[in-house]
């Protein structure tokens, strides 16, 4: 193991994920830098010092690597990173299988894990199969960068099939896949980090409450039967078990019959665990430092509250804005965090709201549910 005081995080990218993984970094006194690509960032914003866009300084200036997307072909980060690609965290054949959406769902099969149906639109040929098996409506997706609902929609008919094809590049030669629309009881959240040496650390199972493709509410616990975590158990062990290295989150369906498939990876820290900033022992991102780190201890599960993470979206359009809450029972602990952002746009995740309770009781989620109705920015 090295000594931390020799590691240097380089972290692919600007945005808030890259910002809060920048402060637990900052806060345990490891060294760090990002590629930015933007003044205006949130990491330019807070850690200006921190950050370049020479893409040659940035490749010698860390000691391992990390990103806070997969919008990066493998090609692009071997470029990037050159002789340091083994010092990427995720490893490269790791972050490969969640590149895009189409590689997701061929790791899935060959391991075995039940989810979605689904097929890629790649050829002509493809659409004449979509148009036979896949009855409507059904969900269309791009393959790379979709992301909070964008590249995403649902198709109800022919019509709707043909426009998303064209505004999602199709005969451009994008790569698209079709998924069947699932009759869901609900959606949950979990993931974990996972090294060579085989440690590994579990994410809190969450609650998530969706709408228009944006994750609005998570809760802590989530409120699944014994079934449904042991289901979910067992996909998280043979993804473990692949074996996949670095940190990854997971989003899963439960039918009304408790059975479970899962959806979407990321190989990165994800909006669904924001809670554990302050609802748990280390935050996802805490974690990530540790193993980016290569610290000793490294625990495997974490204690977390009962609590809840209300995304903050972007209500006006302005540089000048302000986040305003409601007020909640003072026996609830309220955490707002602004992610930097210099320009509030309408939709546009400009923060979020950790809610921690020492019970697990339905007013914690009425409280959660009164600052979404309410807060204002």
């Amino acid at each position: 193991m090295h000594n931390i005081t020799e590691t240097v995080v380089g972290i692919i990218g600007d945005g808030q994920l890259a910002l809060m993984l920048a402060e637990a970094l900052h806060k345990k006194g490891i060294q760090f830098c990002c590629l930015c690509t933007s003044d205006a960032s949130p990491m330019k914003r807070v850690f200006p010092d921190n950050t370049t866009q020479d893409k040659h300084l940035f490749q010698q200036s860390a000691t391992i690597y990390t990103l806070e997307s997969e919008f990066f072909t493998t090609t692009e980060l071997e470029h990037l990173l050159k002789a340091k690609t083994n010092k990427l965290f995720p490893d490269i054949k790791s972050y490969s299988c969640f590149a895009d959406k189409i590689s997701q769902r061929r790791l899935y099969d060959r391991l075995g894990l039940a989810s979605p149906k689904w097929q890629a639109i790649l050829t002509e040929d493809d659409l004449v199969f979509i148009k036979k098996h896949f009855p409507y409506p059904f969900i269309l997706k791009a393959s790379q960068g979709g992301y909070d609902g964008k590249g995403v929609r649902e198709v109800k008919n022919e019509d709707e099939l043909n426009l998303g094809l064209k505004d999602f590049g199709f005969h451009e030669g994008n790569p698209l896949l079709v998924e069947e629309k699932v009759k869901l009881k609900k959606e949950v959240a979990q993931g974990f980090i996972r090294n060579a040496r085989g440690d590994r650390s579990l994410l809190p199972l969450v609650d998530t409450v969706q709408k228009d493709g944006v994750c609005n509410l998570v809760y802590y616990p989530a409120e699944v039967s014994v079934n449904v975590k042991a289901q979910i158990q067992s996909i998280l062990d043979t993804l473990c078990h692949y074996p996949l290295i670095g940190i990854f989150n997971f989003e899963f369906f439960i039918d009304q019959n408790d059975h479970v498939t899962i959806n979407e990876g990321a190989p990165r820290p994800h909006n669904s665990q924001h809670l554990t900033v302050d609802a748990s022992d280390y935050s996802q991102f805490d974690l990530l430092a540790m193993y980016l780190s290569d610290e000793v201890y490294l625990p495997e599960n974490l204690e977390t509250l009962p609590s809840a993470m209300i995304n903050i979206l972007g209500q006006s359009t302005g540089n000048d804005y302000q986040l305003t809450l409601p007020s909640v029972d003072s026996k609830f602990k309220v955490y707002p965090k602004l992610y930097a952002k210099e320009k509030c746009l309408p939709g546009r995740k400009m923060g979020h709201v950790n809610i921690i309770s020492q019970t697990d009781d339905n007013e914690l989620k009425q409280a959660a549910e009164k600052i979404l109705m309410e807060y204002k920015i």
